[in-house]
């Protein structure tokens, strides 16, 4: 937080040397979340969102903040979400301060997008609303047709997980890893810094890129153990190498993304961290003039496990390894819904109505797994004068074992009221 209002004071300073005016806006957003035994939901909503940027010849400054706010409690905070100054050159465009970075070619779900964090408790939003921004240096460099991203981060950031949440269970209602064990977050130094690199080559009948990136894992994994039990808590490195591809047909677009997690546990010998990984999706997409639909294929693949192989989780229980690294250790990067459901199908579909007063929105996704689901709708009206109603149902439920079937007592109607300015 201290670094985070560091930057800000700075770009306010450096936003009074730069000409170009400061443009503003936003949106006020209340919300209320009734479940189906109508329950107020109390969880962090962001009430208000206020963005701006100031431009000039040669250097931009953005910033963009929220008003997080719970209905039940009262509690509010102000999150600074984006606060960096742009840099744009003959060479390329460079970024410095908390920013929020997008990489892949499919949607929401992607296996190489790991420079940013989750916050797990919008999970269900779309796109850049659900990740955390970091402390980076990053440049879009132009070298001919191809184009160059390249990210370092100093500054340690991980996932935001909603533990000890009985109105959103997502890992369960039992008690968290962390509530006994002590937490170790990697030291501010050089050698801890994440970095990344990625290039992208546009061809005649499609896009594709390869990247690479060295990080922590988002989520903590047990470590530090004195076998067969761990003493704490942590943040492993992981490599990811990826891939991926869009093309287009008229109005519909094929996209395959997929990535290598080289975790800390190269052999495949420690029960208690993930074994090295694969993720991949396939998705097909359409756009039109009122409509538009996607689906997407979400995968995961554990490339080390001994068939044979024994864990031993307690004194007294014992499982295969295949079930220890398939159902008991979650992906701690990448494709933010592996966390919950490895290898799932999603669908949405949106349609827009009357001249497009009405927008008609459905999604779904279901884990082949463990048979678990969501499916959830909603109407959105678009009123006069920048207003915005909507109304949406979100169920839960599915096989035990599965974390969708966790969120049952989630399932809720929902109602919003947003004015955008």
């Amino acid at each position: 937080m201290m670094v985070t209002r560091q930057l800000a004071s700075a770009l306010l300073i450096l936003s009074t040397t730069i000409s170009g005016q400061l443009a503003v806006h936003g949106e006020v957003n209340p919300l209320i979340r009734v479940t189906t035994d109508r329950r107020y939901l109390s969880l962090p909503h962001r009430f208000v969102t206020l963005n701006g940027e100031q431009r000039g010849h040669r250097v931009g400054l953005y910033f963009s903040t929220a008003l997080e706010y719970r209905l039940n409690t009262n509690a509010a905070v102000i999150d600074v979400r984006e606060a960096y100054a742009e840099i744009t050159t003959d060479l390329g465009d460079f970024k410095f301060g908390k920013q929020i970075l997008a990489w892949g070619a499919v949607d929401g779900n992607n296996p190489t997008d790991n420079v940013n964090p989750y916050d797990f408790y919008y999970l269900f939003l779309p796109g850049t609303d659900r990740k955390l921004g970091v402390v980076a240096g990053s440049a879009i460099l132009y070298l001919g047709n191809i184009t160059i991203d390249a990210v370092i981060t100093p500054v340690f950031q991980p996932n935001r997980l909603p533990l000890n949440e009985p109105d959103f269970p997502i890992f369960g209602d039992g008690p968290s890893p962390a509530d006994a064990l002590p937490i170790m977050i990697p030291d501010r130094s050089i050698g801890n810094s994440e970095f990344g690199l990625r290039a992208t080559l546009p061809t005649s009948f499609m896009d594709i890129s390869v990247s690479y990136f060295s990080g922590f894992d988002r989520s903590f994994s047990p470590f530090l153990q004195t076998q067969p039990f761990p003493t704490a808590l942590g943040y492993l490195r992981t490599q990811v190498i990826g891939y991926d591809l869009v093309t287009f047909l008229g109005d519909w677009a094929l996209r395959v993304e997929g990535a290598y997690f080289l975790t800390e546990d190269k052999d495949a010998d420690d029960p208690l961290v993930r074994n090295p990984y694969i993720q991949y999706v396939a998705q097909v997409d359409y756009s039109g003039s009122v409509s538009t639909w996607m689906a997407q294929y979400l995968g995961t693949y554990v490339t080390g496990i001994d068939e044979s192989g024994v864990v031993q989780l307690s004194p007294t229980e014992f499982v295969s390894e295949e079930v220890n690294e398939k159902d008991l250790i979650p992906p701690k990067m990448g494709m933010p819904f592996a966390a919950i459901a490895q290898n799932a199908i999603m669908a949405n579909v949106s349609l827009d109505l009357i001249d497009g007063r009405y927008t008609v929105r459905a999604q779904t996704l279901y884990d082949l797994d463990n048979a678990g689901y969501m499916f959830g709708g909603g109407v959105e009206v678009h009123l006069e004068d920048a207003f915005d109603l909507e109304i949406a149902l979100t169920m839960f439920g599915g096989d035990d074992g599965s974390n969708l079937s966790n969120l049952t007592d989630f399932s809720h109607l929902s109602i919003s009221l947003s004015y955008s300015f």
